[in-house]
């Protein structure tokens, strides 16, 4: 799927930088999975109760009486030809495996919506992932590979990445509880040139150490639509899909 792309050249990015952006979805694959969500109804802030067209999230934060930034389609998307073909691709694969080890395995498969909205208070933010630097602690090595399925400009809340973040971390975000930190406190450390800003047309993807800091922001003008196919090392976890509560 990804012509041209050398794996060792993405595995030596990672190690030294903890990102590698580069590769780009063929445009069939991801008008598949774009036209399947807009026509799919989704779950606002991973919630199961909140249930609406993606089409129609105005009205959904009217009819639930509460700001919907995201919207997820858990196991859904496992019904899109063309999202199961991106997650089985033997290069992600093979990436995966030579910067992980052996051990690999896929743990995610996931697209989600990002909504612009004036009514979300920080908390709503901080469920989304949005608008503060944190890493990633679902496993105790992790790649992600992302994709953007639509257009992402800076009024599309793109995602930004720390550069270097993944292996040269602060004592006190080692030791820290905290989940978001402000930019200003995580670039004072790591430098402002560290920061790098992923904009760019549908099917763009690039792949990430989700140890180093990264946030997405929040959108201005726009929804940004992506894909996350996420790979670790662990036995699978009880929880069920990403930002759902674990299976007792």
């Amino acid at each position: 799927m990804f012509v041209g792309v050398n794996r060792q050249d993405v595995v030596d990015a990672l190690r030294s930088d903890g990102l590698f952006s580069g590769l780009v979805l063929p445009k069939f694959i991801h008008e598949e999975i774009a036209a399947f969500v807009r026509c799919t109804p989704c779950f606002g802030n991973f919630d199961r109760r909140f249930e609406f067209m993606p089409t129609e999230h105005a009205q959904a934060e009217a009819r639930f009486g509460r700001p919907l930034l995201s919207g997820h389609y858990f196991e859904r998307i496992l019904g899109c030809k063309a999202a199961i073909a991106i997650q089985n691709d033997p290069l992600l694969i093979d990436i995966a495996a030579h910067y992980l080890g052996g051990q690999a395995k896929l743990i995610t498969t996931r697209v989600w919506w990002s909504f612009p909205t004036s009514q979300a208070s920080d908390a709503d933010k901080n469920l989304a992932s949005l608008g503060k630097y944190h890493f990633d602690l679902d496993d105790w090595r992790m790649l992600k590979f992302f994709f953007y399925l639509l257009p992402v400009d800076e009024g599309t809340g793109p995602h930004v990445y720390v550069r270097g973040s993944h292996k040269r971390r602060a004592l006190k975000h080692q030791l820290t509880l905290l989940v978001g930190h402000p930019a200003e406190e995580v670039l004072g450390v790591y430098g402002e040139q560290s920061a790098v800003t992923l904009t760019g047309e549908a099917g763009l993807g690039f792949v990430e150490d989700p140890f180093g800091f990264h946030m997405g922001t929040v959108p201005a003008r726009n929804p940004r639509l992506m894909m996350e196919i996420g790979f670790g090392v662990s036995p699978p976890s009880r929880r069920r899909f990403h930002g759902e509560p674990v299976i007792r």
